[in-house]
């Protein structure tokens, strides 16, 4: 499956829209058809100079949505 998904490639990066492809869910894992989404705080902190980080990175954990599939188990 094809999503979008903002991606930070560098400290000094802006975060890109970027199309990715989603693999299928392993076990105990849902896929949720995203209706609203923030930033916190905590996913800046990758930005900081010196930030051990393997990039490019996938940042976001607040979001709000309808499960659309539930994965094996």
């Amino acid at each position: 499956m094809h999503i979008k998904m903002a991606v930070l490639r560098a400290p000094d990066a802006p975060h890109d829209l970027e199309d990715v492809e989603l693999r299928d869910l392993d076990a105990g894992k849902v896929l949720i058809k995203i209706a609203g989404v923030g930033m916190c705080h905590t996913d800046l902190l990758q930005r900081a100079p010196g930030y051990p980080a393997q990039w490019p990175l996938i940042l976001g954990h607040e979001g709000a949505g309808m499960v659309e599939e539930i994965g094996p188990g």
